[in-house]
């Protein structure tokens, strides 16, 4: 260990030593890439990074073998064009051939940065809103703006344009804007100056419907009513013009139309606007045309997926939801449907299916990290459409901090060629925690289906051959030791969410229900019910309640160590770490209990894009009663705490820190979690 110590600091010293060797001169750096060399003359250290990429790149799309004036000049220009999107904007950059050295002199200037933005003229929009807009261009080439943020002219110009759309967004529709004015200070940030001429601000008149309406047009007439006074803009017109065809095609209405027709009064300011309704006849799915291309595997999922719209009135949304079925199956990369009009048919459809396949092999790499499993890596090799059936089989090798695990996994995602899905998973882990190892060997299997968008439901079953010991248990702390697991269960779930994964909005329930034994006869069950709700753009709130309980004859200490309730960590009481509320060992084992109950309280704040700070609030309890479930538990326990969330595609990165507010003998003053996605 010394010996490695000792040899870093030689590497390190060796590294900076050869990187300084071939560094070229403060003035003067070369750039060879097959054959050709460039020279780079000039004050260039600041902006040597992104100048050499020009250079690298430039090179290596020619063939030229030897340096030639039409090179030279074409690498001047990118490299100059590289100059003033960093804000020099009066830089110059000459060209010179030296036998066969093409030799660029750079005279970058005076480097111009984004200060303070004044608008002039207006108040339909805040200075918030019309910055944003201002700088969008140069955002969206440099990515987040600091202090150090270059000034482009002409993507200042391009904001501007933005800034007018903005205002005429605001109902002013005749508003223009003056070309920015730039104020420059020696040696300050570049001040930007724009003025906006607003002139006469129009406003929604009447709003009305006429033609047809399907069902009930009490809700479409309320829409509509919302409008009038409001800001007009041609934008918003259209966009209430397609949220009521949308409305319409919802209700099978799939050939309807609405036409706009927009009624100005002579002083500009107000306009009338008539949405006409023409809905047509409701339409039904009568077939469906999928694309030759597809295998056989991926055909019989997509028919399996699609058969439910057979003969039903068309759906925009219900068709969404199947089709994100298929695709949730893994073994299409592209998809498109798309309706058609059957010939001779007035309101049949039939719906045209293509798409590409994905890579039937594929290997990949994943890892992860929990609270209470440590750092997890492991190599995942999957094989869709296997045999050309439409199923998956997924081998997984892997390492946690408490061991290895594997498994192999065989899903059917249309069982029968159904709607409902076979899971099946034969898996084997080696754990360690708190000095108390668990070995298991276990196949289990699980049929689901979905119906609609919001219930889902699952039945399961499972066998298992365990072993338990260490941690200085006694037999009675840790049960059965060598043991037998068979349960079967089944789970029900509505899902009123926005997402799945970011929720913002709605609510979820579920329940399940689980029977078996495991040493001894246990019947298991498990709540939970979650609510989420927006405040503004920035705040949301959210609450979840969860309890489980887990009845055994003859008590909880007769039931093996790994199946009963446990509570505490990072989705349940933050303050305590993962099980670690409630009875433990002498060594400090969680010994878990026969009923736990947790509620949690949550307020986020999205301070800046993607990452959000959250205050939370958490109560629950862990006991070995025998009361019957629900019983309002009487010994609370409770966390406060600050949490930090890093938006990812997948769910959030989260970091949370509970405090226990009122800590009793031998528990922590407060914990800290890490892991991903929301508590609840």
């Amino acid at each position: 260990m010394m010996a490695r110590f000792f040899l870093f600091p030689l590497l390190l010293a060796w590294t900076c030593w050869t990187s300084g060797a071939e560094s070229p001169a403060e003035s003067s750096r070369l750039v060879t890439r097959h054959g050709l060399t460039v020279r780079v003359d000039g004050e260039v250290t600041s902006v040597w990074r992104e100048l050499r990429s020009v250079v690298d790149l430039q090179l290596t799309l020619v063939s030229d073998t030897v340096a030639t004036p039409p090179l030279a000049d074409d690498l001047a220009f990118f490299v100059r064009k590289e100059l003033l999107a960093l804000g020099y904007a009066a830089a110059e950059v000459t060209w010179s051939l030296e036998n066969s050295t093409a030799v660029l002199q750079v005279t970058p200037g005076e480097r111009e940065r984004i200060g303070r933005t004044i608008f002039r003229g207006t108040e339909a929009a805040t200075e918030e809103e019309m910055r944003a807009m201002l700088l969008r261009p140069t955002r969206e080439r440099y990515g987040r703006l600091g202090r150090e943020a270059p000034l482009v002219e002409s993507e200042i110009r391009a904001g501007a344009a933005l800034v007018q759309r903005l205002i005429q967004s605001k109902g002013f529709l005749g508003a223009t804007v003056n070309e920015p004015e730039f104020v420059r200070r020696p040696g300050e940030p570049t001040e930007i100056v724009l003025a906006v001429k607003e002139g006469t601000r129009t406003v929604f008149g009447s709003v009305s419907l006429s033609g047809e309406f399907p069902g009930s047009s009490a809700a479409l007439q309320a829409d509509a009513r919302k409008l009038t006074a409001q800001p007009f803009s041609e934008v918003k017109a259209e966009a209430f013009r397609t949220s009521l065809l949308s409305s319409l095609q919802s209700s099978g209405h799939f050939g309807a139309t609405v036409e706009t027709s927009l009624q100005p009064d002579a002083a500009g300011s107000k306009v009338d606007v008539l949405y006409r309704i023409e809905p047509g006849g409701v339409f039904r799915i009568r077939r469906l045309d999928v694309g030759e291309e597809f295998s056989r595997g991926a055909q019989r999922i997509i028919h399996a997926g699609f058969r439910p719209a057979e003969g039903q009135v068309w759906s925009l949304s219900d068709l969404e939801l199947m089709q994100r079925r298929v695709m949730d199956a893994g073994l299409l990369a592209t998809m498109d449907v798309e309706p058609q009009r059957i010939p001779g048919d007035a309101i049949g459809l039939a719906l045209r299916i293509s798409g590409t396949e994905s890579p039937r092999r594929t290997l990949a790499l994943y890892g992860g990290y929990e609270t209470l499993r440590g750092p997890i890596l492991g190599l995942e090799w999957r094989h869709v459409n296997v045999l050309d059936t439409g199923d998956t089989m997924r081998l997984r090798a892997g390492w946690e901090a408490g061991g290895p695990e594997g498994s192999l996994r065989w899903i059917h995602p249309a069982l029968f060629a159904s709607a409902w899905s076979l899971d099946t998973e034969l898996a084997a882990l080696h754990a360690t925690a708190w000095n108390y190892t668990h070995d298991s060997i276990r196949l289990r299997a699980a049929v689901s289906r979905q119906y609609g968008r919001r219930l889902a439901v699952s039945f399961f079953g499972s066998v298992s051959a365990d072993s338990a010991g260490g941690g200085g248990l006694t037999e009675e702390e840790l049960g059965p030791s060598q043991y037998q697991t068979a349960s079967g269960g089944g789970l029900v779930s509505l899902d009123f969410r926005d997402s799945p994964l970011v929720p913002h909005k709605g609510w979820f329930t579920s329940a399940e229900l689980e029977a078996g034994n495991a040493a001894v006869p246990f019947v298991r069950g498990r709540v939970r019910f979650s609510w989420y709700q927006p405040i503004n753009d920035k705040l949301r709130v959210a609450a979840n309640w969860q309890a489980g309980a887990v009845s055994v004859r003859d008590g909880i200490r007769r039931l093996p160590l790994d199946q009963r309730m446990f509570n505490g960590g990072a989705s349940t009481v933050r303050s305590f770490g993962e099980r670690a509320l409630g009875p433990q060992s002498q060594g400090g084992t969680p010994l878990g209990g026969s009923l736990m109950q947790a509620a949690n309280a949550e307020i986020s704040w999205e301070f800046l894009p993607n990452l959000e700070a959250a205050l939370f609030a958490d109560a629950g309890s862990l006991s070995q009663s025998t009361s019957p479930f629900p019983d309002f538990p009487d010994d609370l326990r409770y966390a406060i705490g600050l949490g930090l969330r890093y938006a990812l595609p997948v769910g959030p990165l989260r970091l949370d820190y509970g405090l226990n507010p009122d800590r009793r003998e031998g528990e922590p003053s407060g914990a800290f979690h890490a892991t991903f996605g929301y508590a609840f």
